[in-house]
């Protein structure tokens, strides 16, 4: 029977399918990952490489004390801290991971190096500007994969959520194999929308979500996100006006309208052509209405500060038309900092 374990990871932003970066990583100038830019967990979920049906990655809880674990079995569940924002986000578990040996891993490094995917890891190193000649000079084969799971194994949330700082289901920051004794309570889990009016003033980016982590949301979108919200909390009071509303699932709406009619979500998109606009807003929009099977709103609104084409326009029209969805574009003005009337 697997014994069941709670570790620590680095933080990444890429789903850890790929090395994401400083940002977020420990500040900590003894620790690995801040001396080199990342960490060797930053593969723990890039599932793409497969030998003989199982995925080899690097643990460090498993790692700095591997011998005493050769031959063990473990359900590992997995959270990652944010250096910056002291964040804590629960991602999930690997179920049936086994410890592999050293001559195991030197086999796997052989293997990787033969299919070119060093190769590959060393570029995307390369692109987040963290340190390949480490990498490529001072990876030791023998612990260079020190886990092995299959597919069928991983049990991972579709996005991490976060948890309190005093949790007692992690009795500690370090980045060791503790036993687990029960998950953690984590805070968006409610599994429905609900509306809590006012507004949520931010000066540079979200924090809000672990998504919101990976794309980082500018200075435009939250000065759009104020003004709006003080338009329409002119219009239907104060109460009935809210942002960054949890959807219950771990992502939140930029902006919600309580109407006599139902609720009106409305998401800010500030790319540079009103296609883009509209590709990236519908897709969360859908998500925050109808995930998994409610509907939470009377009607979706696009909101970006492109003036619409003829051709998006029929766009809109069609989705209304052939597939009864409520979802409409309204253009911010940035010369008055207003919305406009029409929606299309």
């Amino acid at each position: 029977m697997p014994k069941d374990k709670i570790s620590r990871i680095c933080w990444n932003t890429e789903g850890w399918r790929k090395p994401s970066g400083k940002a977020g990583k420990s500040k900590n100038k003894d620790l690995y990952e801040y001396r080199f830019g990342y960490g060797h967990e930053e593969w723990l979920l890039d599932t793409t490489k497969l030998i003989d049906g199982w995925h080899y990655a690097y643990l460090q809880s498993i790692g700095l004390h591997r011998s005493k674990y050769i031959g063990e079995k473990f359900n590992i569940s997995l959270y990652a801290i944010n250096s910056k924002t002291k964040r804590r986000w629960w991602i999930g578990r690997i179920l049936d991971v086994i410890v592999t040996t050293p001559e195991e891993s030197q086999e796997v490094y052989a293997n990787y190096r033969k299919r070119g995917w060093l190769k590959e890891m060393e570029e995307q190193l390369r692109n987040v500007n963290a340190d390949v000649n480490d990498f490529r000079e001072n990876t030791v084969p023998e612990n260079f994969a020190v886990i092995r799971f299959r597919l069928k194994s991983l049990d991972i949330l579709d996005t991490p959520m976060e948890f309190s700082k005093d949790d007692p289901a992690v009795s500690s920051n370090y980045y060791n194999l503790l036993n687990k004794k029960q998950s953690p309570k984590l805070l968006a889990n409610k599994n429905q929308f609900e509306f809590t009016p006012g507004h949520k003033h931010k000066k540079d980016s979200t924090k809000s979500t672990y998504e919101e982590h990976s794309t980082k949301v500018d200075l435009v979108h939250n000065q759009i996100q104020t003004k709006i919200y003080r338009q329409l909390a002119k219009k239907y009071g104060e109460g009935n006006v809210g942002t960054e509303q949890d959807t219950g699932y771990g992502s939140q709406i930029d902006l919600v309208v309580k109407s006599d009619e139902g609720f009106i979500f409305y998401e800010i998109k500030t790319s540079y052509s009103v296609r883009l606009c509209i590709r990236k807003g519908l897709s969360q929009l859908l998500e925050y209405g109808y995930y998994p099977n409610t509907e939470n709103a009377e009607k979706l609104i696009i909101v970006a500060p492109k003036k619409i084409t003829k051709e998006a326009i029929r766009y809109m029209k069609s989705l209304r038309k052939n597939f009864d969805i409520p979802v409409y574009y309204q253009c911010y003005n940035p010369e008055t900092e207003s919305l406009e009337k029409v929606l299309y």
